[in-house]
């Protein structure tokens, strides 16, 4: 089950993956994954030096609960608050409190962070590196010879296409990130995304064009909606998931429209957009 990686580094797959990198006589794991059945998993590999988390994501975070190490639990600084704090996890998305099951499919627990810290910062053998953007505090992991544990900020072209808009906090500090991976992509052995394939060289230069592409178009599809008129944040989601053939359900229109509207606060800075109050909520309109 477990994917060698060289170096004594081990992969067990899943979505998200978990990387083990060997440390003393033990592993570092990284984004233990979102099932609880996961834990024994990861339990029977060896002695856990210390869990690392790249963001607060219930996904990356829940089976973390069930594992025991000798280090603890380590998280960026600016997502601790949400791997301790269900409530502050879905209100990031959901605006405010969210009852539990309509935002994500997996389940929410707590968990404790015992450091907490501020990228770019040496744990072991790795450096945690701030890649911002699908949250404002996500960070990788890069080992020291050379292999990049890169979180969410690339996603696989499976994804990709079935997701219809990638989720994004800020979507043009997402695009910043890509086009610094892209522009180092030489620089890795190889790069591990949370959710697709492990990549490297050319195959790792094309996955990140691909990000890119798609992120670079956002903003278009985004105006695009407007041609025929203003429309809510909630309308302009529907309409691009649907044209997208993306699954329509709350939950993907409540974690869509998290990219939508930071998509549309970049066009208002570029006055490329406007926002009117009516019955609706709040509109907003091409400024032509």
């Amino acid at each position: 089950m477990l994917r060698g990686l060289g170096k004594g580094i081990q992969l067990l797959p899943g979505s998200p993956a978990t990387l083990f990198v060997p440390w003393d006589d033990g592993y570092y794991v990284i984004d233990p994954g979102s099932s609880e059945s996961r834990t024994k998993d990861i339990a029977s590999v060896g002695k856990i030096k210390g869990i690392l988390l790249t963001h607060f994501h219930s996904d990356h975070v829940l089976a973390a609960k069930g594992l025991t190490s000798e280090e603890g639990i380590y998280a960026p600084i600016i997502e601790a608050g949400g791997v301790e704090s269900i409530g502050l996890r879905r209100a990031i998305s959901f605006g405010g409190y969210a009852p539990e099951g309509l935002i994500y499919h997996v389940k929410a627990v707590s968990v404790k962070v015992d450091h907490v810290f501020r990228p770019p910062h040496k744990i072991g053998p790795l450096e945690a590196i701030p890649l911002p953007g699908h949250n404002y505090g996500q960070v990788g992991y890069l080992t020291e010879d050379g292999l990049l544990y890169a979180a969410d900020s690339l996603f696989g072209d499976k994804l990709l296409k079935s997701a219809g808009i990638p989720y994004y906090q800020n979507y043009r500090e997402a695009l910043e990130t890509l086009r610094y991976l892209r522009e180092h992509a030489r620089d890795y052995r190889k790069i591990v995304p949370s959710h697709g394939p492990v990549v490297g060289g050319r195959r790792a230069e094309e996955l990140l064009d691909f990000n890119i592409e798609v992120v670079e178009a956002l903003p278009d599809k985004v105006m695009s909606t407007l041609i025929s008129g203003g429309r809510t944040v909630e309308q302009i989601t529907y309409r691009i998931l649907g044209e997208e053939g993306a699954k329509i359900t709350p939950s993907s229109i409540i974690l869509s429209s998290v990219t939508v509207r930071s998509v549309l606060a970049h066009l208002y800075e570029e006055g490329k957009v406007s926002v009117e109050a009516d019955e609706r909520g709040l509109v907003w309109k091409l400024n032509m």
